[in-house]
């Protein structure tokens, strides 16, 4: 992808200051050159959180006390797009960004509204990368983060050279050191390389669905097959009953298509008698005689529940009298005071009530009351003896009972003469009520057994997606893909080969070509006995920094030359020369160019050789990258060399945070 870095931008709290811009020349090698603590290495933390990155590794204290806003300008093709990102609050990265893209952008004096967020960025840059917009596995992805929707987050490994990576015998790319990283970009790195592109992962993940699908769908028709199978024999064996019964006539075998035992055990169905077919005139009469003792014996039976059922109402509303009536007597014996009060009355003239004489209607009075008690008192003496008809109901009832109970004795005698007379009949009356218990059985069985059978679905099923994963494996050809990706690795140690070959490394690295391990992420050498070596089994921090800087621009023209690469075009290298400098303390207020020029031997030359291979990348065809070098080096190095540009040199008190910003606070 042909990003590159126009501008870096720093905001300051105090908008009493204009914004800090850092500008860069595309197509060239950029060196910020200074001394320490100037700022230099916080160029790529700052680069990479306008990016979007998830923590933020900027320098605490005055990069970040008297700044309020960082950003960076892109540009792409003709468009630029300027992204800000707001300072972080603590050890919290900030999710404020602001967001514009156009021809040429105008950075704003001062930032105070965000406009889009941190996934809105990284959702932009991924489009404009055209990223796949899906994981490797829709299922996988949730719970392993390494097969998940590849991202411009996971593509800065090839960017950014940070000190600590630079001349890192055991790491390769940024931030690789985790785990995490490091899985997620060996994961996608057949597609970075182009050894895989979007029609292949397409076809893969649609391979992995169609699997999953398939190795279920077979589990399924495995299954139904087996209980098919089983149902067979439960078919075949019910169609054998049905002959023993005299029900199926036609010729079968165990062997028949399951359709054609289906059919006979519908037509079986369909036709099914409601009498047993016995033909000899006596068992049709015995059987005729036993269904009428059995309908028989089942109204005696009804009526035997019915006559019980009236019994036991009777029982129970007799008990129901006798309670009532002991009940009402008791009232009756607590208020028996008619005559007592009317004794009372007419014995004395004194009130009963209330004691007192001369009431002239006391008499009349008392008798009413007397009249009322009287008569509850009649009537809780009809309680007093339960009537008869209780009695004669209760008897007629039993005597029915035994009635009945002796007519189906009877019947159950005429039942046994008539078994016993015609044993034949006896055996057709039972197998006739098996057969039709058996019919019912069969019935269910044939339902079963028919959805069995047009199960027939699911292998359509699986055919489909058979199919349609046949048409696609020609595009996942997973031979082809890893001799595309040795191909393309191979390419890679060509070229860092011709790299090597200007670099400070020992001479039998510049007589044999290198190997790049996708699977360790890591660069191998051949030692002296032909085998292959990691680079951290190689010695000298001089060799580990020049393959850094031979992988990193031979990846950049490999990706240059890849058609619909996503990588971006641009690395940054921070500080490649501290396996160097400084060899000899500097003089006092050292660091300056004419120091370097005192100290020309051979690390001088070696760090020389770095600026220059950088610089002659250029020279190659279609070259369409961009290199930013921080380094204590200055022009005394780099200052002949062709395609450098000095961006910036931050010494005696210029640096990357401007001094008035703080020094006026």
């Amino acid at each position: 992808m042909n990003m590159k870095i126009r501008k870096l931008i720093i905001w300051p709290k105090n908008s009493a200051f204009p914004p800090r811009e850092v500008k860069f020349e595309l197509d060239k090698v950029n060196v910020i050159t200074g001394a320490s603590r100037t700022g230099k290495s916080a160029i790529i933390p700052i680069i990479d959180y306008c990016l979007g990155s998830s923590s933020c590794s900027i320098p605490i204290d005055t990069i970040r006390d008297y700044v309020s806003w960082y950003g960076v300008v892109l540009q792409l093709g003709q468009d630029q797009i300027l992204i800000a990102r707001k300072v972080p609050t603590g050890s919290k990265p900030s999710d404020d960004f602001y967001y514009h893209k156009g021809t040429n952008v105008t950075i704003p004096p001062v930032l105070k509204d965000k406009n889009a967020s941190t996934e809105d960025v990284k959702h932009s840059l991924n489009e404009l990368a055209l990223l796949p917009y899906f994981s490797l596995d829709p299922d996988e992805a949730p719970k392993n983060s390494f097969k998940a929707r590849l991202s411009i987050r996971d593509l800065m490994g090839f960017v950014f050279q940070t000190q600590d990576i630079v001349a890192n015998q055991n790491i390769l790319f940024y931030k690789t050191h985790a785990h995490q990283h490091r899985e997620k970009l060996r994961t996608w790195f057949p597609f970075i390389l182009g050894a895989e592109n979007l029609e292949v992962l397409k076809a893969r993940q649609r391979m992995q669905v169609l699997e999953r699908k398939l190795n279920r769908l077979r589990r399924e028709l495995e299954k139904e097959r087996a209980i098919s199978q089983d149902w067979k024999s439960n078919i075949f064996g019910h169609l054998m009953t049905a002959v023993d019964y005299g029900l199926v006539e036609a010729q079968f075998s165990q062997s028949d298509d399951p359709e054609r035992l289906l059919g006979l055990g519908k037509e079986l169905i369909e036709r099914s008698p409601d009498r047993p077919r016995i033909g000899e005139g006596q068992i049709q009469a015995s059987n005729e005689e036993l269904i009428k003792l059995d309908a028989q014996d089942d109204e005696l039976a009804s009526n035997i529940a019915h006559i019980k059922n009236r019994l036991e109402e009777v029982k129970r509303l007799k008990c129901g009298f006798t309670d009532y009536g002991s009940v009402a007597r008791k009232k009756a014996d607590r208020l028996h005071l008619s005559r007592w009060l009317t004794d009372v009355a007419e014995q004395t003239e004194i009130c009963p009530v209330c004691g007192e004489a001369g009431h002239p209607n006391a008499l009349n009075e008392i008798n009413k009351i007397s009249a009322v008690l009287e008569e509850y008192e009649n009537e809780a003496s009809k309680f007093q003896v339960i009537p008869t008809t209780f009695d004669r109901e209760e008897q007629r009832l039993k005597q029915d009972l035994e009635d009945v109970l002796e007519q189906r004795n009877s019947l159950q005698e005429r039942y046994d003469r008539l078994i016993q007379k015609d044993e034949q009949a006896r055996h057709s009356f039972y197998r006739n009520k098996e057969m039709f218990i058996f019919l019912g059985h069969f019935r269910s069985s044939l339902e079963r057994f028919e959805k069995l059978i047009e199960g027939g679905h699911l292998e359509n099923q699986v055919q489909e997606l058979q199919d349609e994963y046949d048409q696609l494996k020609p595009l996942v050809d997973e031979a082809a893909i890893l001799r595309r990706a040795e191909a393309a690795t191979d390419k890679i140690a060509e070229l860092m080969l011709s790299y090597l070959q200007h670099l400070d490394v020992e001479e039998k690295y510049r007589q044999s070509r290198p190997k790049f391990d996708i699977e360790e992420l890591a660069i191998k050498v051949r030692g002296n006995e032909g085998e292959w070596h990691f680079l951290a089994e190689v010695g000298s921090a001089s060799n580990w920094v020049s393959f850094h800087i031979a992988a990193m621009c031979a990846f950049q023209e490999f990706f240059a030359n890849l058609p619909g690469s996503s990588v971006p075009s641009f690395v940054i290298f921070d500080q490649p020369s501290q396996v160097y400098f400084p060899k000899v303390a500097p003089v006092e207020g050292g660091e300056k160019e004419d120091d370097f020029k005192n100290y020309e031997d051979e690390d001088f030359y070696a760090v020389k050789k770095i600026f220059k291979t950088l610089s002659e990348t250029f020279s190659k065809p279609d070259a369409s990258w961009q290199f930013i070098v921080l380094d204590h080096a200055d022009k005394a190095i780099y200052g002949d060399i062709d395609n450098v540009h000095e961006v910036d040199e931050w010494r005696e008190g210029r640096k990357l945070i401007p001094t008035e910003w703080y020094t006026d606070v």
